[in-house]
């Protein structure tokens, strides 16, 4: 694994040198323009209930990123995985995973065009907040796809409001593209003591079968509390997360049922108490159901499955900045299955774990 790290890292860093030196008329000689980071994120885990065959040292995530202000009116980002907690790109025989490629144009004071591949601009304050202070996501923003390539226009009227539309693939190995319409609006108010993140989503999956999206969140921030507050809604005729699809096998053998006309609801809660200016406390709940809206098949209209998520930990950040902190975390999961589910022999087990690890983003260049 070291030494396909470095031979990643040579290469890419090897093709960075290459660029900028062919370009260099063109770039500023400033650490604004070129900036080179190495994200990583690893814990010992100890199984407390389920998971019994879980690896308990894990390297999570492995991830180089590029970053920079070439100009006042153009920027860029870059970030490629090299080791991938997720479930779906180990499946799939990823051995790397571009996550971000795109480039902004701040066309004035007010607007801006993002092109290329980046996050989907959906609403919530899980979903935007820095992926390695999330321990474990909501089951809505686990499954869900949120890498797209695609074009994003913001207006931003005044400082503290901002409107984003944003047309992207819906997934690129599958569907034709555009196929994925996001209306998003963030905003605060009373200086930035409360913000909200709203969007609203359409999706095209395939040719006459839609999906929506209503996601919403709200974050207060006082003196040393912050804590926000997602409801999250999604539900469409191909089963847009996919997590019921999972859970009763993607067709059924004999009939050649597929589940269809899924519904998803996720309402999660965190609050952060930083007791020093190095050291945060944080609990985090999260309740979410999965339904069936129409009857289709097997598969009667009514709910599902229901999950219950609870965390709770605490964060030292040993250099007083966001790059490096330690953490020890207490994580579980528990899950009820209603008897409709239970007829179609499903099952599923509670989860528990301690963890305790590190995140550092480790500045390169």
């Amino acid at each position: 694994m070291k030494r396909l790290l470095v031979l990643c890292l040579s290469a890419f860093l090897a093709g960075t040198t290459f660029t900028a030196s062919s370009q260099k008329p063109l770039i500023p000689n400033n650490t604004e323009a070129f900036k080179l980071f190495l994200e990583t994120h690893g814990s010992y885990n100890e199984a407390l209930s389920g998971e019994a065959e879980r690896d308990r040292f894990l390297l999570n995530d492995l991830k180089v990123e590029a970053t920079g202000t070439v100009t006042p009116w153009l920027s860029y980002a870059y970030r490629q995985v090299l080791c991938y907690r997720n479930d779906w790109v180990r499946a799939n025989g990823f051995g790397s995973y571009i996550e971000n490629a795109w480039v902004n144009f701040q066309l004035s004071e007010k607007f801006s065009v993002t092109a290329g591949k980046q996050d989907a601009a959906w609403g919530g304050f899980e979903y935007d907040e820095y992926p390695y202070r999330i321990y474990d996501y909501s089951d809505m923003n686990d499954w869900m796809d949120c890498y797209f390539t695609g074009i994003g226009v913001s207006y931003e009227p005044v400082e503290t409001q901002e409107i984003c539309l944003q047309v992207t693939n819906g997934n690129e190995n599958r569907s034709k593209s555009p196929s994925f319409y996001n209306l998003g609006w963030n905003s605060s108010y009373l200086d930035e003591m409360l913000s909200l993140r709203y969007s609203v989503t359409a999706g095209q999956q395939a040719k006459g079968n839609w999906m929506w999206m209503v996601w919403g969140g709200q974050q207060v921030e006082a003196g040393k509390f912050l804590g926000y507050f997602d409801i999250m809604y999604t539900r469409g005729k191909m089963d847009p997360l996919g997590l019921l699809a999972e859970q009763f096998e993607p067709e059924d053998e004999e009939s050649g049922a597929e589940i269809a006309n899924t519904g998803y609801l996720s309402l999660v809660a965190r609050l952060n108490y930083q007791i020093h200016p190095k050291w945060n406390l944080f609990v985090k709940g999260m309740y979410e159901t999965a339904s069936v809206y129409k009857t289709n098949n097997l598969f009667e209209s009514g709910k599902y499955r229901t999950s219950w998520g609870y965390q709770g930990g605490v964060e030292f950040y040993p250099l007083g900045d966001d790059n490096l902190h330690l953490f020890i975390t207490g994580t579980g999961r528990a899950y009820s299955l209603t008897e409709r589910a239970k007829a179609l022999d499903a099952s599923v087990e509670n989860t528990g774990r301690l963890s305790i690890g590190f995140v550092y983003k480790i500045p390169l260049f």
